[in-house]
């Protein structure tokens, strides 16, 4: 009874911990031969996008029509890139919520492989950025990171943990999962951040 009661003060401490900036992580699924981009409720509010249409799977336009104009053509290019190539697909980039407000984001996801080896489908995160001392310095430009890097290999073992919690109906597993993806986001936004800044000088 001693271990149990232990335990549960360390999850209630676990608990009160946990930053609201873990709320802001959100998942969304590509389904490409059918073009519908599936988003929970967190990535459906920092695209500004129907909630429900988003839950119920929508064309890839609706999903990048939020994304700030400077950015959109960038971002859609790389995601068909990804679409017919395969790989992972990384990029950090500004929206605009549904009141109006820019946000920065970064976006991870993986694609996934049919029979034939051409992708079907993918699985990303969204983490908002904004406020940070990273969107503080935003330098306006969608870029990639490494997506060999240990960092990269991280994000992609914790997106197919937090989908195994998913199914599995463990939401407070998902916060703790989601405050580790930030970290990870923004230590990977730092990184794409230097190696831009090396391309400049």
């Amino acid at each position: 009874m001693i271990g149990n009661a232990d335990e549960r003060r360390a999850a209630g401490a676990a608990r009160s911990a946990l930053p609201a900036m873990a709320d802001m992580v959100g998942t969304w699924s590509w389904d490409i031969p059918n073009d519908r981009v599936y988003a929970d409720d967190v990535a459906g509010s920092l695209f500004g996008a129907d909630l429900d249409r988003l839950a119920k799977g929508a064309p890839l336009r609706v999903f990048t029509a939020c994304i700030h104009p400077d950015d959109r053509d960038a971002v859609i290019a790389r995601m068909l890139e990804g679409a017919t190539l395969g790989g992972s697909f990384v990029a950090e980039f500004r929206v605009r919520d549904a009141a109006g407000r820019t946000l920065w984001v970064l976006s991870r996801a993986r694609y996934e492989p049919g029979a034939d080896g051409r992708p079907t489908g993918a699985h990303g995160i969204l983490v908002d950025m904004t406020g940070s001392a990273l969107s503080e310095t935003a330098f306006g430009h969608c870029v990639d990171a490494r997506t060999d890097s240990p960092l990269e290999q991280a994000a992609e073992a914790c997106i197919s943990a937090r989908e195994a919690l998913a199914a599995a109906d463990r939401p407070f597993l998902i916060r703790i999962l989601d405050m580790l993806l930030l970290e990870i986001g923004r230590e990977i936004a730092q990184g794409v951040r230097r190696a831009y800044l090396r391309r400049l000088s």
